[in-house]
């Protein structure tokens, strides 16, 4: 396999910027660490990733004495880390508090209860001083005023459309500030409308308010109104049933939406992951459907045609920690800039092009940062 990496001058600036921002120095709560909480929906692997990239800046910064991360269990654990991060992470001035980890495993009804026990806490007991609430439906359960503990909202697709923040500009709420790029999947949706023309793009979500918004529906009907093309959709429920049920889901989807469509976008649901690409994406082989990856980047190694994908989760870490920085130095969440637009790289996958019978421009192959020229996981 042949992976070509380039470094961007975009990338390179926008890293020293961040690298050269100016910040406080890293400061106790009167005397003693401050104490960070955990919630989540479920495991996820960009919510691994944003998770170590944040910590990785609060290095940086000084927040933390330097360490080296334990081997991964699996590429979307974050409560194996925290309680390692609990144990291990030497600091003067922060803690990760381990019984103050909350994730649902994507079922409702543990959400609820989580919510419910989240919430009481945070209200009442004041032992917590900051709260990485990662995902869409964290950002849901805890962006209110039941409580006003600082939040800080991470790894969702569109903060505003889910109703977790009044706006890029304003969260609504003084505790409360969601990292959002309010365009950025209209760019992407209209990229890959310009490259491939397509009059019917097969979309498959969870049919639930969150599911829509991980789907992006409301981007994609947006862009197809525009420019004119058809959604073409699937129900493949990921919410209150295991993996291998969700897997099948969408496998059916798949299935159906394959001879109807001319292209697919592979949005966030649990099926559609890299661990479960490339076998999911048989249909679409078959038909010859060309895919476009929103999120991950693994998944054009996976299968997926191209991606305009994020380089890495340094940038948004390094965002994050400067937040984490600025908030526990006195800075109310809601002051804080929420528009963040993290460096992207073009990906693009040849053996899936050949699968398909699509013929990549030599031109984008030129640019692109990552081209893979086999199909990384697939079974025999």
């Amino acid at each position: 396999m042949r992976t070509r990496v380039r470094c961007c001058l975009g990338c390179l600036i926008a890293f020293m910027l961040l690298a050269t921002a100016a910040h406080a120095a890293p400061t106790t709560n009167d005397g003693v660490r401050w104490r960070i909480a955990y919630y989540e929906g479920g495991p996820w692997v960009d919510y691994q990733g944003e998770f170590i990239a944040l910590v990785d800046g609060l290095v940086a910064l000084g927040w933390i004495e330097p360490f080296t991360w334990p081997p991964l269990s699996s590429p979307d654990d974050v409560r194996f880390l925290w309680g390692w991060l609990s144990a291990n992470a030497r600091s003067d001035f922060v803690e990760f508090v381990i019984d103050a980890f909350w994730s649902a495993e994507w079922d409702s009804q543990m959400r609820s209860a989580n919510r419910a026990d989240a919430i009481h806490r945070l209200a009442t007991t004041g032992d917590i001083d900051l709260v990485l609430a990662l995902g869409t439906w964290a950002g849901i359960d805890l962006a209110n005023d039941e409580h006003s503990v600082p939040t800080l909202v991470m790894s969702t697709n569109n903060p505003i459309q889910a109703g977790i923040i009044r706006s890029a500009g304003d969260s609504g709420l003084d505790h409360i500030h969601a990292r959002t790029d309010p365009d950025r999947y209209i760019r992407q949706l209209t990229v890959f409308h310009n490259m491939i023309g397509f009059e019917r793009l097969g979309i498959l979500y969870d049919d639930t308010p969150e599911g829509r918004t991980f789907a992006v529906l409301d981007d994609a009907e947006t862009v197809a109104r525009q420019m004119g093309f058809e959604l073409v959709t699937c129900i493949a429920p990921d919410t209150d049933v295991t993996e291998p049920q969700a897997v099948e889901n969408a496998a059916q989807c798949l299935g159906q939406l394959a001879p109807r469509i001319d292209a697919f976008l592979i949005t966030s649901h649990l099926a559609l992951t890299a661990e479960h690409l490339p076998n999911v994406l048989t249909p679409l082989f078959e038909h010859k459907v060309p895919t476009w990856a929103l999120e991950g980047p693994d998944l054009v190694q996976r299968g997926a045609l191209m991606a305009i994908q994020r380089a890495g989760y340094g940038a948004i870490g390094d965002f994050q920690a400067s937040n984490v920085d600025a908030i526990l130095n006195g800075a109310r969440p809601r002051d804080l800039n929420q528009v963040f637009e993290e460096p992207k790289s073009i990906a693009l996958n040849l053996e899936a092009a050949r699968r398909i019978g699509f013929e990549i421009p030599p031109g984008l192959i030129a640019v692109a940062d990552a081209v893979y020229d086999e199909i990384e996981g697939e079974r025999p």
